[in-house]
C-alpha cells in the first residue's frame, strides 16, 4: 500500500529577484530528472540564471512556495508567437516551464500552479489558457482539464526542430 504525503500548505505569487538562483536550481534538477525516464526534454545547461533573471524581472514566473522553500515553478506569459503563431493576440495566456521540486512532487503542486495560471490569465482578461508539451505528455495535462489541439514542428532557437502537442483549457464558460 502506498501512502501519499498530504498537500503542503501553498502560497503563490510572483518571483521576485532573490528567487532567481534557487529557480535556477530548481528547473535545472527538473530538466536532469526527466532524462532519467524519458530522455532530454529541456536543456539543463540553457536553463540558468540568465534564462530566469529576464523572466523574473516581466513578473512571468509564478512560485509556489511550502515550508519556505520553493516547491514548483510555472512561467505564464500574455503571448507565445514561437508555439502559436497561428492564434491571434489576446485571447490566451500561455503556460511554460511548469517544474515541481522532487521533495514535493504529487502533493498537488503541479495543480494548484495550473490554477494560478488560469486565474492570471483570465485577469488578463483572456479566455484560454494555453501550453504545448511533448505528445507523450498531453493524457497528463488533459488530467487537469486541457484539450489537445492539434500536434505540430517547431523550428525552437535552442532545441532546433521539435515535435510538440498543443493543449488549451477553456477559462469561462
Amino acid at each position: 500500500m502506498t501512502t501519499l504525503a498530504s498537500p503542503p500548505p501553498l502560497e503563490i505569487g510572483p518571483a521576485i529577484a532573490a528567487d532567481v538562483a534557487e529557480i535556477a536550481e530548481l528547473l535545472q534538477a527538473a530538466a536532469r530528472w526527466i532524462e532519467t525516464w524519458r530522455g532530454r526534454l529541456w536543456d539543463p545547461d540553457l536553463l540558468g540564471e540568465a534564462f530566469v533573471a529576464p523572466v523574473v524581472a516581466r513578473g512571468e514566473f509564478l512560485v509556489a512556495r511550502a515550508d519556505g522553500a520553493i516547491a514548483g515553478v510555472a512561467i505564464v506569459e500574455p503571448e507565445d508567437p514561437l508555439f502559436w503563431p497561428d492564434r491571434p493576440p489576446g485571447e490566451a495566456g500561455y503556460l511554460h516551464k511548469l517544474a515541481v521540486s522532487r521533495d514535493y512532487a504529487g502533493r498537488g503542486v503541479s495543480g494548484a500552479l495550473i490554477e494560478a495560471s488560469a486565474a492570471r490569465a483570465a485577469g488578463w482578461g483572456r479566455d484560454l489558457l494555453r501550453l504545448d508539451c511533448h505528445p507523450d505528455l498531453a493524457r497528463v495535462y488533459e488530467g487537469f482539464g486541457f484539450r489537445r489541439i492539434d500536434q505540430r514542428e517547431v523550428a525552437h532557437p535552442q532545441s532546433g526542430r521539435i515535435i510538440v502537442a498543443r493543449m488549451e483549457r477553456r477559462l469561462r464558460p
